[in-house]
């Protein structure tokens, strides 16, 4: 399985998913996080986009093939979408792949980890950062959430924690 990223104008990924999950050997999916939110009285996690104006496409198609079919699809929606073409993101690298498809729910959803700190360091006990604590290169105790290192786009995102004693 190979996967692809494109992006889109601002507002327009919902309707490129729509689009793509009609087709043929193709599954178009915009990947998520829960984020913690406060205000006032509210303390809650939210869902908010990974990568905003991005869609991820996971399709059985290797580039070649993937290009050859999509070519002509993706160009009568021209203005609403950009294939990335930078080296080891299209497609995505079997590591990338496979260290996203462990974070991520069955819904494409980065659930919050449950962990404590000991010695400075978050220690996961439930939740997708189980074993990836060496991934981790900086700890937002106040606003709950680890900085991952990753090597899609910036080479790093957030991912929310929940602290127990």
């Amino acid at each position: 399985m190979y996967w692809y990223i494109a992006h889109v104008k601002t507002g327009q990924a919902n309707k490129l998913v729509s689009s793509l999950n009609k087709q043929e050997n193709i599954e178009a999916f915009i990947p998520k996080k829960e984020q913690w939110y406060r205000a006032r009285d509210k303390r809650t996690y939210v869902i908010k986009e990974l990568y905003p104006d991005y869609v991820f496409i996971k399709s059985k198609l290797n580039k070649d093939e993937f290009d050859k079919k999509f070519k002509v699809f993706f160009r009568t929606i021209e203005g609403l979408i950009e294939l990335l073409d930078y080296q080891d993101v299209y497609p995505l690298t079997l590591d990338e792949q496979s260290f996203l498809e462990r974070l991520f729910d069955g819904g494409y959803v980065i659930k919050h980890t449950l962990g404590n700190i000991i010695n400075s360091r978050f220690n996961a006990i439930k939740g997708p950062l189980i074993g990836l604590e060496d991934r981790i290169i900086k700890l937002n105790r106040h606003d709950r959430f680890v900085t991952l290192d990753c090597k899609i786009f910036n080479g790093k995102f957030n991912v929310a924690i929940e602290m127990v004693d």
